[in-house]
């Protein structure tokens, strides 16, 4: 058997330790190329790779890669998470309306 004061050390850092699972990205603007924040504005207004490689000429590799790029950075875990990360911590300056 535990004692209390065991348990209670127990439980919070199993709280910690699940807190910092589940916090989601970082909060702070990482360091981004103008590149990376070109096509991070494209891709929170909602625009496919194959969109983007077209409209800053480029190949969808290359917009693939800058994605993941973006992802690491940012921590998201996806296209949908980092454009709202993106809106959320004012990483773009305006979301694109037209596509």
């Amino acid at each position: 058997p535990f004692s209390p004061r065991a348990l209670r050390r127990l439980v919070e850092q199993a709280v910690a330790a699940r807190d910092a699972r589940t916090a989601g990205p970082d909060a702070s603007a990482p360091d981004l190329t103008d590149r990376e924040r070109e096509v991070l504005a494209l891709v929170a207004a909602g625009l496919a790779n194959a969109e983007i490689a077209a409209r800053l000429h480029l190949g969808v590799t290359t917009v693939k890669t800058h994605l993941a790029s973006l992802l690491t950075k940012t921590g998201c875990q996806n296209r949908v998470q980092l454009a709202v990360h993106a809106a959320r911590n004012d990483l773009v300056d305006v979301l694109p309306d037209d596509r």
